[in-house]
């Protein structure tokens, strides 16, 4: 991947930044009060991270999901803050693009094993391209969230990745090698590989399951 390829840094019809929310929520999160480019993207992450709640149940989940609609309805998983994280970073002028892998521990409760259907998660973040080279970072879990869990907080490193969420004082998240690279992604392709690896997320009224619409669902063996 060549980091001044124009395309990793084009407003597209998921990562579109141009957008009125999108270009708000930019300014909003400060990025542009900062005197270098790792402060500004360092902001963006953590505005992410803690103004769009995590959630995986009854969030929006169809071909037309955008950055702009994350935004407009800050509740989502690590999809909707991933693709967010990676429109801002281009708003900035960061080369970056969305990534996915399979994951495990994963943090997670009894309901969302149910969602997923197990202990494997198709988990998502974003690549960007800082200080002349190529980062990882996952604007993930917000700080209330990671408080409730009494897990740490997952920081941005300009220098470096971050994408190995704690799960506790032990363990961490353990990314499975599978990682898949999305520079233009369109949703129809994205909610296939979803609905491959979790078919109960993937709905025809277009938003993932509420927990109490799965109450009658059980792992299976």
């Amino acid at each position: 991947m060549i980091a001044r390829e124009p395309q990793l840094t084009q407003a597209t019809a998921v990562f579109d930044y141009d957008a009125p929310s999108v270009t708000q929520f930019v300014e909003d999160a400060g990025c542009y009060s900062e005197a270098n480019v790792a402060n500004s993207v360092e902001r963006l992450h953590d505005a992410v991270r803690d103004t769009i709640d995590y959630n995986v149940f009854n969030v929006m989940l169809n071909t037309d999901l955008s950055a702009s609609d994350v935004v407009d309805k800050p509740s989502g998983f690590c999809l909707h803050k991933s693709i967010l994280f990676v429109a801002g970073c281009r708003k900035l002028g960061v080369p970056a693009v969305l990534c996915s892998d399979v994951v495990t521990n994963h943090v997670a409760d009894a309901a969302m094993h149910e969602l997923v259907g197990g202990e494997e998660f198709l988990h998502w973040y974003a690549r960007i391209y800082l200080n002349g080279r190529w980062i990882k970072a996952a604007p993930i879990f917000n700080t209330l969230l990671c408080m409730l869990y009494g897990i740490d907080v997952l920081r941005f490193n300009p220098s470096g990745d971050a994408i190995e969420q704690r799960n506790s004082d032990s363990t961490r998240m353990i990314y499975r090698g599978e990682q898949r690279y999305y520079v233009d992604p369109n949703m129809d392709e994205l909610l296939t590989l979803i609905a491959t690896k979790h078919p109960k997320m993937v709905t025809d009224h277009g938003r993932t399951p509420t927990s109490l619409s799965l109450a009658a669902t059980t792992l299976p063996n």
